[in-house]
């Protein structure tokens, strides 16, 4: 699993006239079905996906994000392997796919 977190270079404006493109990109982690889980930081200073793939999956969906390469934000990976979740099933189901 892998923790996306970009952070905005960019006015919010300019953020903002981005997101349609941000959530519709069909090689980003969204369009590609990677995204577990999202949402902006608070304050909004950039914004955070939980995502499932392989390492080249990720990259090659942020790399394609319109954040990204319009320059508006930045994007670090973060790779992780879950072990804990509030809710057994849940957690079994992703240190399970996460090969633990």
């Amino acid at each position: 699993m892998f923790v996306i977190v970009f952070r905005y270079q960019a006015p919010l404006e300019t953020v903002d006239s981005l997101k349609d493109a941000h959530y519709a990109n069909p090689d980003g982690v969204f369009g590609r079905g990677l995204a577990r889980i999202a949402g902006p930081l608070e304050p909004r200073t950039g914004g955070v996906v939980l995502a499932e793939g392989t390492r080249a999956e990720i990259e090659a969906a942020v790399a394609s994000d319109p954040f990204v390469t319009s320059g508006a934000a930045t994007a670090e990976i973060l790779s992780f392997r879950p072990v804990y979740t509030s809710d057994a099933q849940d957690a079994a189901a992703l240190v399970g796919r996460c090969g633990r």
